[in-house]
């Protein structure tokens, strides 16, 4: 079996299958999220028919919240998945996060007398933009310049204390979490996380797992072993599922988002030969283009207030292909209410 073809089916790309953004975002556990428009569209073209107001609008309801709860990195997830995923991950991300905290001189004691700060100025009714925080860190004495700022207030989000608001103009804000709810024990956890990730992500390593919640590669073992996940083998050795292989049928063409979760487990050259792409084009930032399954190169969108230009990176390609492509482009024009424009490097 094809690793590539299940993870297809498990992230819903195969064929949308989801009505709501948050349905997208708690199936797939987390969704990467540094560049937020663009992973708003990595949830919706899961979805069956959603535009980027309909997400934007959800966003901002709290349907789904953007906070650092894997890696020390954004990710969109649902609410009620926070404190138990904070519960397994949290720890392990701090510790990331001291080493820097040390190089900025940011002492324990700073750290959480600034998260002090913050729990008191934001509330679920008076969300505040990052500005406002280092004005609220300034008035009780903090130096909040610079990454302390950062590392500040991503302490307030690992303790579960606040997590996105609605946007304000193009700024972000904060506001409180409700409290965290009796969580069940270790086990438990490690368990469901497990399952999630299968479900969401289709056949995988237990590296993939550890690496996607920073857990060690022992609690990843023990964490399928507790799921009772289903082994199955590939061309690239064991993986784990929770479900028996299903057709797919495979899309001809699919403009994903950089970062989009189907590709956040390749990191070495298994991997890239798998999607037969290099490392380079995870690394740029663009847009990947995806030609049945495989990473075939990347693009990159201009948008003005009626056009949206999509630049594939690729010579023209042959016609069937062609139109498969136009395809997905007029889709992504339709997510942002606009006119589809489609060129080509050559």
């Amino acid at each position: 079996m094809k690793p590539v073809i299940g993870r297809l089916h498990a992230h819903g790309l195969d064929t949308p299958r989801f009505d709501t953004a948050v349905e997208v975002v708690r199936h797939l556990g987390c969704v990467q999220s540094q560049l937020h428009d663009m992973a708003l569209w990595g949830v919706a073209r899961r979805t069956t028919d959603l535009t980027l107001a309909d997400l934007q609008t959800a966003f901002d309801r709290g349907d789904f919240v953007r906070t650092h709860v894997l890696r020390p990195t954004w990710h969109f997830v649902a609410p009620e998945d926070v404190h138990w995923l904070l519960a397994l991950t949290g720890p392990r991300v701090e510790r990331q996060l001291a080493v820097t905290n040390r190089t900025l001189g940011l002492t324990r004691q700073t750290v959480e007398r600034g998260v002090a700060v913050i729990a008191e100025a934001v509330s679920p009714s008076a969300p505040l933009t990052r500005a406002e925080l280092a004005d609220c860190l300034a008035g009780a004495g903090l130096d909040p310049t610079g990454q302390a700022l950062a590392h500040i207030v991503m302490q307030a989000e690992l303790d579960g204390l606040v997590a996105s608001g609605p946007m304000r103009g193009k700024q972000h804000t904060y506001r409180t979490l409700p409290p965290a709810p009796a969580l069940p024990g270790r086990d438990d956890l490690l368990a469901a996380v497990a399952r999630r990730y299968a479900a969401g992500h289709g056949p995988f390593r237990d590296k993939d797992l550890a690496w996607w919640t920073s857990l060690t590669l022992t609690d990843s073992r023990r964490a399928i072993e507790l799921a009772q996940l289903q082994p199955i083998e590939t061309d690239h050795g064991p993986h784990w599922t929770h479900e028996a292989p299903v057709d797919v049928e495979v899309p001809a063409v699919l403009l994903l988002p950089a970062f989009d979760e189907y590709i956040s487990y390749a990191r070495d050259p298994d991997d890239l030969a798998d999607l037969r792409g290099p490392a380079a084009d995870l690394a740029r930032g663009t847009g990947l283009l995806v030609v049945r399954g495989r990473l075939a190169g990347t693009w990159t969108r201009s948008v003005s207030a009626r056009r949206l230009e999509v630049r594939i990176d690729t010579p023209s390609p042959a016609a069937t292909l062609h139109r498969a492509i136009d395809q997905e482009a007029a889709d992504f024009a339709r997510f942002l209410g606009r006119d589809p424009v489609v060129t080509y490097t050559s």
